[in-house]
């Protein structure tokens, strides 16, 4: 499932912190991130296609200022893109299941620099592969990525609690499987490494 900051100060954080009127010193150290709108697309490399998130896509996790650490889970409601299939343009109603948590550090709290590096992952999906001409759904159903899909999320920059966080890297899609007759086809369109992604996740205005 690349996230990040903008410009912003380490008093903004600590104001941050603040206003969040927790009840005892340990529970002041975690900043929640709740219902966080999370945006951005990921680029299919052999197909040099990209395809944005849903616009209803969230993250919720939390930052522990004491240790950096990073958690939290993000939803990806299920959407259609448009591509082409040997030319032919089709639609594909894909779902992104996660697999396992984001997990990972933030580093240099305190500077005006900050690192961010977690990682997560999640099950792609190919729930319906039809032609515009021909309505029919060309995949069975448990279509979808053999293994899941490692997503690394890295930044380095400003921490800023109120222009949210941009993490981008590249990703290795597995072989498809249960796909019918079109799990050669698949495999050869979308798995393999370079595949491009970024993520913005922002406060819910």
């Amino acid at each position: 499932m690349h996230m990040f900051l903008r410009r912003s100060s380490v008093a903004a954080l600590v104001t941050t912190a603040a206003a969040l009127g927790t009840a005892t010193a340990a529970s002041a150290q975690a900043i929640p991130f709740t219902n966080w709108t999370l945006s951005g697309s990921f680029t299919l490399h052999k197909l040099n296609k990209s395809i944005p998130f849903p616009s209803t896509s969230t993250f919720n996790g939390s930052v522990d200022l004491a240790t950096g650490a990073l958690s939290g889970n993000f939803s990806i409601p299920t959407f259609t893109a448009s591509v082409r299939v040997l030319g032919v343009p089709a639609n594909a109603t894909i779902q992104f299941v996660q697999s396992q948590p984001l997990t990972g550090t933030l580093t240099g709290i305190g500077s005006p620099t900050v690192t961010a590096s977690a990682s997560a992952s999640a099950t792609i999906k190919i729930l319906r592969v039809s032609s515009p001409i021909l309505s029919i759904n060309f995949v069975p159903p448990g279509c979808q990525t053999r293994s899941p899909v490692l997503l690394p999320l890295h930044y380095t920059g400003p921490l800023s609690l109120t222009s949210g966080f941009t993490f981008s890297s590249t990703l290795m899609i597995p072989p498809m499987i249960n796909c019918g007759l079109a799990t050669p086809l698949l495999t050869g369109l979308l798995s393999g490494p370079g595949n491009s992604f970024a993520v913005t996740v922002l406060p819910p205005t």
